[in-house]
């Protein structure tokens, strides 16, 4: 049979005056853009942070929110860790995403927890979240003013193979953060390379692993992308929709290459303005990084967990990055937590509760440790001062999981925490009960409005949130 005319080699190149580019594998596709109308970038004095933090397998589903709407007075023992910054905390109930509920198990909830979409089931290497995620979104758009647009942080290495329960690929379980629908971005779970990334000059660029490009060069103080314009029109105009997204998306992960290389160029000439006292506490936090002792999947992982979230914090604090995410485990995660009194069990286990009260008191403990960490966060970032206010004032710290109750897959009413005024945009200290089933994208345009960032739409958003004022 003859090579079909359509086909083009996968050794064909971009081609302009003096230039050559090399393509991408053109085979899959998602369909087109999540959001009606192009973002709008909307100067703020004061940068607003972004941090999320993801936990896996869910809640004891009927021990997590106050049962009354209004001002935090008692707290669910699930809560209670979190007692003495409650003042600085938003309860929110309700809000979920509808469109990760088309696939049953973790999978589909976990890898879309920041898309609003839907994952492509599959046991191959085709993996797709239907759209890029929030905190990626704003950091394409907002992040040009940091040395790096964003940080990924978690605690679990990949998990490999396929999960035979549900017959689909355990790449999902590893990833929240997608800079397009088919381009997750890989958890840094070492510290030192964590803390390298972000604070020594020249490891930026190194150690990303998201992007494909290895090899840029300009011509003429041109970027290449400008050199081969005309050619890669040519060949757009050859190609079906689903190749033409795929080297779009190409195209763009080069631009940002080059965009963030010409920044940190720019910024290496230019001295950084950075609070003293944040300076001092680098050397510390090094410190205790490289004396630091990783323990096994059995073992108290508190004291690497803080380290992860002073790496977090002192990324915002010195202004190396605004945006940050930090998952607490992979999605199905097994670990145990017999460390807390009275756990025996595995996490995922666990959450399989088939309502047994000796399951569910264990998941409800380790649900306590997991908001006991997102205290010692934003405690620790209230205590810091910035300006007229603190770094927690500028800043918003999305908790939650993707799933309500890991036994039912149930992704309704999602158990989420909003922590920081955003800017003084927010008031903390309550329980908020938005109508049933309202979209959780709706939270991330509200989240994108306070970081300086207009969306027309976002995933499957209906409005803006008017309960948060």
């Amino acid at each position: 049979m003859s090579r079909s005319s359509w086909l083009i080699s996968r050794r064909t190149m971009l081609r302009g005056v003096g230039v050559s580019m090399a393509l991408p594998l053109l085979n899959v596709m998602t369909p087109p853009t999540l959001y009606g109308a192009d973002p709008k970038v909307v100067p703020r004095k004061t940068p607003v942070r972004l941090g999320v933090m993801f936990f896996p397998n869910g809640v004891h589903p009927k021990r997590w929110a106050p049962e009354k709407e209004g001002p935090l007075v008692e707290l669910s023992d699930q809560l209670a860790p979190m007692e003495k910054i409650k003042s600085n905390v938003l309860v929110l109930s309700n809000l979920w995403n509808a469109k990760c509920n088309q696939g049953d198990g973790h999978y589909f909830k976990d890898a879309s927890f920041l898309t609003s979409m839907t994952i492509n089931k599959t046991v191959g290497a085709d993996i797709n979240a239907g759209g890029i995620s929030i905190d990626q979104l704003l950091a394409q758009h907002l992040g040009s003013d940091t040395k790096l647009p964003s940080i990924e942080l978690g605690m679990e290495a990949p998990a490999k193979g396929i999960d035979g329960n549900v017959n689909i690929t355990r790449l999902y379980s590893n990833h929240i953060a997608w800079s397009s629908a088919s381009t997750p971005l890989a958890c840094e779970i070492d510290p030192v390379q964590a803390f390298d990334r972000l604070f020594r000059e020249g490891a930026a660029n190194s150690q990303r692993k998201d992007l494909t490009p290895t090899s840029l060069t300009r011509f003429d103080d041109k970027s290449v992308l400008d050199v081969v314009t005309a050619d890669s029109n040519a060949l757009k105009r050859t190609l079906g929709m689903e190749d033409q997204r795929k080297l779009d998306e190409y195209m763009t992960s080069v631009r940002d290459v080059e965009r963030r290389l010409s920044q940190e160029m720019k910024r290496a000439k230019e001295p950084r303005r950075i609070d003293p006292l944040a300076l001092k506490g680098l050397p510390v936090l090094e410190e205790a990084i490289r004396t630091s002792k990783r323990g096994d999947r059995t073992s108290d992982h508190t004291p690497q967990v803080k380290l992860m979230l002073d790496i977090m914090l002192m990324a915002f604090w010195t202004d190396t990055t605004r945006i940050s995410t930090f998952m607490f485990g992979n999605s199905v995660s097994g670990r145990n937590f017999s460390f807390l009194e009275g756990v025996k069990d595995s996490h995922h286990e666990l959450s399989h509760h088939e309502n047994k009260d000796e399951k569910l008191n264990q998941l409800a403990k380790i649900t306590a440790w997991h908001v006991a960490q997102f205290t010692y966060l934003v405690e620790r970032m209230g205590q810091i001062k910035e300006g007229s206010g603190t770094l927690l004032d500028n800043s918003l710290i999305l908790f939650g999981s993707a799933l309500k109750d890991g036994n039912a897959h149930n992704p309704r009413d999602l158990p989420l925490l909003l922590a920081g005024r955003g800017g003084n945009a927010l008031t903390g200290g309550r329980h908020i009960k938005f109508k049933e089933n309202t979209p959780l994208a709706n939270l991330y345009g509200e989240i994108a409005v306070r970081m300086g960032l207009q969306v027309d739409k976002f995933g499957d958003s209906t409005g803006p949130l008017k309960e948060l004022a």
